[in-house]
Protein backbone atom coordinates (compact mmCIF):
# COMPACT_ATOMS: atom_id res chain seq x y z
CA UNK A 1 0.00 0.00 0.00
CA UNK A 2 1.64 3.46 -0.93
CA UNK A 3 1.69 6.23 1.45
CA UNK A 4 -0.68 8.99 0.51
CA UNK A 5 1.91 11.64 1.59
CA UNK A 6 5.11 9.82 0.68
CA UNK A 7 6.95 10.11 -2.64
CA UNK A 8 6.07 8.46 -5.75
CA UNK A 9 9.74 7.91 -6.82
CA UNK A 10 10.61 6.99 -2.99
CA UNK A 11 8.09 4.24 -3.22
CA UNK A 12 9.12 2.81 -6.52
CA UNK A 13 12.68 2.91 -5.36
CA UNK A 14 11.98 0.67 -2.72
CA UNK A 15 10.07 -1.63 -5.09
CA UNK A 16 13.20 -1.34 -7.07
CA UNK A 17 15.81 -1.96 -4.38
CA UNK A 18 13.40 -5.13 -3.38
CA UNK A 19 13.24 -6.60 -6.91
CA UNK A 20 17.43 -6.06 -7.64
CA UNK A 21 18.04 -8.07 -3.96
CA UNK A 22 15.28 -10.70 -4.73
CA UNK A 23 16.73 -11.18 -8.49
CA UNK A 24 20.25 -10.99 -7.14
CA UNK A 25 19.83 -14.04 -4.41
CA UNK A 26 17.99 -15.73 -6.74
CA UNK A 27 20.27 -15.61 -9.99
CA UNK A 28 22.39 -18.55 -9.17
CA UNK A 29 19.23 -20.65 -9.31
CA UNK A 30 17.44 -19.00 -12.68
CA UNK A 31 20.98 -19.65 -14.07
CA UNK A 32 20.76 -23.75 -13.04
CA UNK A 33 17.07 -23.68 -14.04
CA UNK A 34 18.63 -21.84 -17.65
CA UNK A 35 21.37 -24.37 -17.79
CA UNK A 36 18.62 -27.47 -17.36
CA UNK A 37 17.15 -26.14 -20.74
CA UNK A 38 20.53 -26.84 -22.50
CA UNK A 39 21.21 -29.45 -24.55
CA UNK A 40 24.32 -29.35 -24.82
CA UNK A 41 24.58 -28.89 -20.93
CA UNK A 42 26.88 -26.99 -18.51
CA UNK A 43 29.90 -24.71 -20.01
CA UNK A 44 28.64 -25.34 -23.66
CA UNK A 45 29.38 -22.94 -25.77
CA UNK A 46 26.00 -23.52 -27.89
CA UNK A 47 23.02 -22.94 -26.34
CA UNK A 48 20.37 -24.65 -27.71
CA UNK A 49 16.72 -25.03 -25.79
CA UNK A 50 15.33 -28.48 -25.20
CA UNK A 51 12.92 -30.06 -22.72
CA UNK A 52 15.00 -33.55 -23.62
CA UNK A 53 16.52 -33.90 -19.97
CA UNK A 54 13.34 -33.35 -18.00
CA UNK A 55 11.78 -35.71 -20.25
CA UNK A 56 15.02 -38.78 -19.06
CA UNK A 57 15.24 -37.81 -16.17
CA UNK A 58 12.57 -40.37 -14.18
CA UNK A 59 15.14 -42.70 -15.91
CA UNK A 60 18.37 -41.81 -13.15
CA UNK A 61 17.45 -44.66 -10.98
CA UNK A 62 19.80 -42.97 -8.99
CA UNK A 63 18.42 -39.40 -8.85
CA UNK A 64 14.71 -41.20 -8.55
CA UNK A 65 15.65 -42.83 -5.49
CA UNK A 66 17.37 -40.31 -3.70
CA UNK A 67 14.38 -37.50 -4.71
CA UNK A 68 12.31 -40.63 -2.78
CA UNK A 69 14.07 -41.04 0.44
CA UNK A 70 13.97 -37.09 0.41
CA UNK A 71 10.81 -36.89 -0.05
CA UNK A 72 9.96 -39.14 2.86
CA UNK A 73 12.54 -37.56 5.20
CA UNK A 74 11.24 -34.24 4.26
CA UNK A 75 7.63 -35.29 5.05
CA UNK A 76 8.75 -37.21 8.06
CA UNK A 77 10.12 -33.51 9.27
CA UNK A 78 7.18 -31.96 8.30
CA UNK A 79 4.80 -34.50 10.68
CA UNK A 80 7.34 -33.84 13.20
CA UNK A 81 8.56 -30.36 13.22
CA UNK A 82 5.43 -28.49 12.55
CA UNK A 83 3.66 -29.65 15.79
CA UNK A 84 6.31 -29.24 17.69
CA UNK A 85 6.87 -25.41 16.49
CA UNK A 86 3.19 -24.98 17.29
CA UNK A 87 3.20 -25.95 20.85
CA UNK A 88 6.59 -23.75 21.56
CA UNK A 89 4.98 -21.16 19.63
CA UNK A 90 1.82 -21.36 22.32
CA UNK A 91 3.73 -22.25 25.08
CA UNK A 92 6.29 -18.83 24.19
CA UNK A 93 2.83 -16.80 24.59
CA UNK A 94 1.88 -18.23 28.19
CA UNK A 95 5.31 -17.89 29.09
CA UNK A 96 7.08 -15.09 31.46
CA UNK A 97 10.85 -15.90 30.43
CA UNK A 98 9.87 -15.34 26.81
CA UNK A 99 13.92 -14.08 26.14
CA UNK A 100 15.18 -17.37 27.81
CA UNK A 101 12.58 -19.26 25.76
CA UNK A 102 13.41 -17.78 22.16
CA UNK A 103 17.20 -18.16 22.91
CA UNK A 104 16.96 -22.00 23.63
CA UNK A 105 14.63 -22.55 20.98
CA UNK A 106 16.84 -20.41 18.51
CA UNK A 107 20.11 -22.16 19.89
CA UNK A 108 20.24 -25.09 17.35
CA UNK A 109 20.76 -22.61 14.83
CA UNK A 110 23.88 -20.47 16.46
CA UNK A 111 25.53 -24.13 15.99
CA UNK A 112 27.43 -24.74 12.53
CA UNK A 113 26.14 -27.86 10.79
CA UNK A 114 29.14 -29.31 10.59
CA UNK A 115 30.01 -29.41 14.18
CA UNK A 116 26.18 -30.49 14.90
CA UNK A 117 26.26 -33.34 12.45
CA UNK A 118 29.69 -34.81 14.05
CA UNK A 119 28.53 -34.19 17.60
CA UNK A 120 24.85 -36.18 16.55
CA UNK A 121 27.35 -38.70 14.94
CA UNK A 122 29.37 -39.73 17.78
CA UNK A 123 26.07 -39.31 20.21
CA UNK A 124 24.46 -41.94 18.18
CA UNK A 125 26.99 -44.07 17.82
CA UNK A 126 27.16 -44.01 21.32
CA UNK A 127 23.77 -44.53 22.19
CA UNK A 128 23.45 -47.43 19.69
CA UNK A 129 26.65 -49.16 21.52
CA UNK A 130 24.96 -48.76 25.10
CA UNK A 131 21.36 -49.99 23.83
CA UNK A 132 23.88 -53.39 22.59
CA UNK A 133 24.90 -53.85 25.72
CA UNK A 134 21.77 -53.56 27.56
CA UNK A 135 20.38 -56.23 24.66
CA UNK A 136 23.45 -58.40 25.85
CA UNK A 137 23.02 -58.13 29.30
CA UNK A 138 19.24 -58.55 28.70
CA UNK A 139 20.38 -61.77 26.41
CA UNK A 140 18.12 -60.40 23.57
CA UNK A 141 18.11 -58.50 20.62
CA UNK A 142 15.36 -56.47 21.15
CA UNK A 143 17.16 -53.14 21.45
CA UNK A 144 19.96 -54.28 18.44
CA UNK A 145 20.36 -51.61 15.60
CA UNK A 146 17.73 -48.72 17.29
CA UNK A 147 20.06 -46.18 16.80
CA UNK A 148 21.96 -47.48 14.15
CA UNK A 149 22.45 -44.72 11.17
CA UNK A 150 20.09 -44.81 9.35
CA UNK A 151 16.56 -42.94 8.13
CA UNK A 152 15.89 -42.48 12.20
CA UNK A 153 19.03 -40.62 12.70
CA UNK A 154 18.32 -38.48 9.72
CA UNK A 155 14.95 -37.44 10.78
CA UNK A 156 16.24 -36.39 14.15
CA UNK A 157 18.89 -34.32 12.87
CA UNK A 158 16.67 -32.70 10.32
CA UNK A 159 14.14 -31.94 13.19
CA UNK A 160 16.35 -30.49 15.58
CA UNK A 161 17.13 -27.86 12.02
CA UNK A 162 13.88 -27.42 11.40
CA UNK A 163 12.25 -27.07 14.24
CA UNK A 164 13.08 -23.85 15.08
CA UNK A 165 12.31 -22.30 11.36
CA UNK A 166 8.79 -23.53 12.41
CA UNK A 167 8.78 -21.96 15.48
CA UNK A 168 9.31 -18.52 14.05
CA UNK A 169 7.36 -18.68 11.51
CA UNK A 170 4.23 -19.75 13.03
CA UNK A 171 5.06 -17.29 16.20
CA UNK A 172 4.57 -14.39 13.33
CA UNK A 173 1.09 -15.06 12.41
CA UNK A 174 0.26 -15.76 16.57
CA UNK A 175 1.55 -12.45 17.33
CA UNK A 176 -1.57 -11.28 15.73
CA UNK A 177 -4.09 -13.60 17.52
CA UNK A 178 -5.20 -12.19 20.98
CA UNK A 179 -5.56 -14.81 23.86
CA UNK A 180 -8.89 -13.11 24.58
CA UNK A 181 -10.66 -14.66 22.14
CA UNK A 182 -10.11 -18.27 23.27
CA UNK A 183 -11.05 -17.08 26.89
CA UNK A 184 -14.46 -15.79 24.98
CA UNK A 185 -14.50 -19.12 23.54
CA UNK A 186 -13.76 -21.14 26.47
CA UNK A 187 -16.41 -18.84 28.47
CA UNK A 188 -18.75 -19.92 26.09
CA UNK A 189 -18.50 -24.20 26.81
CA UNK A 190 -15.79 -24.86 24.39
CA UNK A 191 -13.30 -27.03 25.39
CA UNK A 192 -9.84 -26.31 24.93
CA UNK A 193 -9.37 -28.56 21.69
CA UNK A 194 -12.32 -26.42 20.13
CA UNK A 195 -11.14 -23.22 21.02
CA UNK A 196 -8.04 -23.82 19.36
CA UNK A 197 -9.55 -25.83 16.04
CA UNK A 198 -12.35 -23.45 15.82
CA UNK A 199 -10.75 -20.25 16.81
CA UNK A 200 -7.56 -19.89 16.70
CA UNK A 201 -6.29 -22.30 14.15
CA UNK A 202 -8.45 -20.60 11.33
CA UNK A 203 -6.64 -17.46 11.79
CA UNK A 204 -3.31 -19.16 12.06
CA UNK A 205 -3.52 -21.91 9.64
CA UNK A 206 -1.65 -19.60 6.71
CA UNK A 207 1.32 -19.61 9.25
CA UNK A 208 0.93 -23.50 9.97
CA UNK A 209 0.79 -23.85 5.83
CA UNK A 210 4.04 -21.20 5.16
CA UNK A 211 6.04 -23.40 8.19
CA UNK A 212 5.11 -26.72 6.63
CA UNK A 213 6.40 -25.73 3.25
CA UNK A 214 9.50 -23.99 4.76
CA UNK A 215 10.16 -26.86 6.75
CA UNK A 216 9.77 -29.01 3.58
CA UNK A 217 12.13 -26.88 1.93
CA UNK A 218 14.95 -26.84 4.07
CA UNK A 219 14.84 -30.63 4.38
CA UNK A 220 15.21 -31.09 0.79
CA UNK A 221 18.16 -28.77 0.51
CA UNK A 222 19.98 -30.14 4.21
CA UNK A 223 23.15 -32.03 3.03
CA UNK A 224 25.50 -31.51 6.00
CA UNK A 225 23.82 -32.95 9.06
CA UNK A 226 21.93 -36.02 6.94
CA UNK A 227 24.96 -37.06 4.92
CA UNK A 228 26.49 -37.82 8.64
CA UNK A 229 23.45 -39.22 9.69
CA UNK A 230 21.69 -40.72 6.82
CA UNK A 231 23.63 -44.59 6.75
CA UNK A 232 22.99 -46.50 3.68
CA UNK A 233 20.89 -44.44 1.64
CA UNK A 234 20.89 -41.15 -0.26
CA UNK A 235 19.58 -38.20 -0.65
CA UNK A 236 18.69 -35.78 -3.60
CA UNK A 237 21.33 -33.09 -1.79
CA UNK A 238 24.27 -35.07 -1.29
CA UNK A 239 23.72 -37.23 -4.69
CA UNK A 240 24.17 -33.62 -6.35
CA UNK A 241 27.30 -32.90 -3.68
CA UNK A 242 28.72 -35.98 -4.83
CA UNK A 243 28.26 -35.57 -8.64
CA UNK A 244 29.88 -32.16 -8.14
CA UNK A 245 33.12 -33.33 -6.20
CA UNK A 246 33.42 -36.17 -8.25
CA UNK A 247 32.39 -35.80 -12.35
CA UNK A 248 30.15 -33.21 -12.45
CA UNK A 249 26.76 -33.26 -12.65
CA UNK A 250 24.99 -34.71 -15.57
CA UNK A 251 22.21 -33.19 -17.63
CA UNK A 252 20.04 -34.96 -15.89
CA UNK A 253 20.78 -33.68 -12.48
CA UNK A 254 20.27 -30.22 -13.92
CA UNK A 255 17.00 -31.36 -15.37
CA UNK A 256 15.80 -32.45 -11.62
CA UNK A 257 17.41 -29.37 -9.74
CA UNK A 258 15.48 -27.13 -11.76
CA UNK A 259 12.01 -29.42 -11.36
CA UNK A 260 12.84 -28.88 -7.21
CA UNK A 261 13.41 -24.86 -8.24
CA UNK A 262 10.62 -23.89 -9.82
CA UNK A 263 8.43 -26.16 -7.52
CA UNK A 264 10.07 -24.43 -4.43
CA UNK A 265 9.52 -20.80 -6.27
CA UNK A 266 5.75 -21.85 -6.90
CA UNK A 267 4.93 -22.79 -3.80
CA UNK A 268 6.30 -19.97 -1.95
CA UNK A 269 5.22 -17.82 -4.25
CA UNK A 270 1.99 -19.15 -3.88
CA UNK A 271 1.66 -18.99 -0.17
CA UNK A 272 3.03 -15.33 -0.40
CA UNK A 273 0.38 -14.21 -3.39
CA UNK A 274 -2.00 -15.58 -1.32
CA UNK A 275 -1.30 -14.08 2.04
CA UNK A 276 -0.56 -10.77 0.67
CA UNK A 277 -4.12 -10.98 -1.37
CA UNK A 278 -6.44 -12.17 1.41
CA UNK A 279 -4.97 -9.02 3.75
CA UNK A 280 -5.37 -6.67 1.49
CA UNK A 281 -9.27 -8.00 1.49
CA UNK A 282 -9.43 -8.00 5.14
CA UNK A 283 -8.32 -4.88 4.87
CA UNK A 284 -10.37 -3.64 2.03
CA UNK A 285 -13.50 -4.99 4.57
CA UNK A 286 -12.33 -3.61 7.59
CA UNK A 287 -12.29 -0.35 5.88
CA UNK A 288 -16.04 -0.74 4.65
CA UNK A 289 -17.23 -1.75 7.92
CA UNK A 290 -15.17 1.19 9.93
CA UNK A 291 -17.12 3.61 7.23
CA UNK A 292 -20.17 4.07 8.85
CA UNK A 293 -18.91 4.54 11.97
CA UNK A 294 -16.76 7.21 10.77
CA UNK A 295 -19.54 8.70 9.11
CA UNK A 296 -21.32 9.11 12.46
Amino acid sequence: MQDNYGSIWSYRAKWAYLLALVGALLAPVFYVIYISFNEHGFAARIYEFTLEWYTVVLGDKILVASLEWTGYLALASVLSSVPMGLLAAKFYKRTRHKVAFVTLMLLPLFVPADIMASSLLVYFKNLNRVFEGLSDALGSELFYGWFELGFLTAWIGQVLYTVPYAFVVILITMSRYRDQQTEAARGCGASAWQAFWQVEFPQIWVGVASSSAFVAILSFNEATRTALLKGGFDTFANVLVAQMLNIGMSEESYAMAGIMSILSIAIIGSILIYSVARSERLERERRVKAQPLMSQ
